[in-house]
């Protein structure tokens, strides 16, 4: 019958991954011998020959591969574990994962600041990202709570709305459209429209609500490029009025009063139907309901 222990585990896994036994040691905080001896034990244990030295170089057997995955496995298993106990035990701490779209990032930091002073033990990570990349950190569970505009319908989630997120058209200061008191989109006509890219939640509103084509030549990925775009006299853009508050209140921008817009579409904190969310997490995600 095959044994070893956790210990054999952990110093062949980083003896490894590290290339040595130096490194290892130093990783594990272990003397370099006793890296050494554990690792005899578990090929001892197993029976069989588990890697093989070249110089300064160290390199896993066939076997010795197999060995190592499931070393992998198993401390990825136990970490997992001891950082759910942590969790449970302390659910004022514990590390949140969080994607967000590009339009939502300013109040969500805000948020997440206020969050952090009654929380101060916990930590997180934000990933600033696209429509795209929400939905495959969905797709894969690859994050605690996702913040984004309009939730798939083809994935399994948990979703909730919690606030306004109206869509509006902004224009430099000194455009004549803003001598009108009143527009239509048919007034656009002459005008260079600038959005999102192809895909982005925000574009696939503007289209569905006004049946605007925009210029296929410009491709815009950030709010902040779009706003430098129209500061510039470029044209017409269209954008999360969230993502643009400061620039309307120091007049940089103007919004242009024209139907259909304000779009009026909601925020929503989504998160895969099948996952179980940490304290922290659920902490979270309640928060921002009960703030906004």
């Amino acid at each position: 019958m095959i044994n070893y222990t956790l210990k054999q585990l952990y110093s062949f896994e980083s003896v490894i991954r590290l290339g040595g036994f130096t490194s290892a040691s130093k990783e594990l905080h272990i003397t370099q011998p006793a890296v050494y001896m554990q690792v005899q034990q578990l090929q001892q244990n197993i029976g069989a020959k588990l890697f093989d030295i070249n110089g300064k170089k160290i390199s896993p057997t066939f076997l010795g591969k197999k060995i190592y995955q499931t070393a992998i496995e198993t401390i990825n298993t136990l970490e997992s574990s001891k950082l759910e106990i942590n969790e449970i035990l302390n659910p004022d701490s514990g590390h949140l994962q969080i994607a967000v779209a590009t339009t939502a990032n300013s109040f969500v930091s805000t948020l997440l600041a206020k969050f952090k002073k009654e929380f101060p033990k916990m930590t997180f990570y934000i990933d600033v990202t696209n429509r795209l990349a929400l939905l495959d950190n969905l797709k894969n569970n690859n994050a605690d709570l996702v913040i984004m505009g309009e939730p798939p319908k083809d994935i399994p989630l948990i979703s909730k709305a919690f606030m306004e997120n109206p869509l509006i058209a902004i224009a430099h200061p000194q455009n004549e459209l803003l001598n009108k008191k009143k527009l239509a989109i048919k007034d656009l006509s002459k005008e260079t429209l600038l959005t999102r890219e192809v895909g982005s939640g925000t574009r696939m509103t503007i289209e569905r609500f006004t049946g605007l084509n925009f210029n296929s030549e410009i491709q815009i990925n950030s709010n902040e490029a779009i706003v430098e775009a129209v500061q510039a006299g470029l044209g017409i853009g269209f954008v999360s009025m969230h993502s643009v508050s400061l620039q309307l209140k120091n007049k940089i921008i103007k919004q242009l009063n024209v139907e259909p817009f304000p779009i009026i579409r909601k925020w929503h904190i989504v998160h895969h139907a099948e996952a179980e969310l940490s304290p922290i997490a659920r902490r979270f995600k309640q928060y921002i309901i009960d703030n906004t």
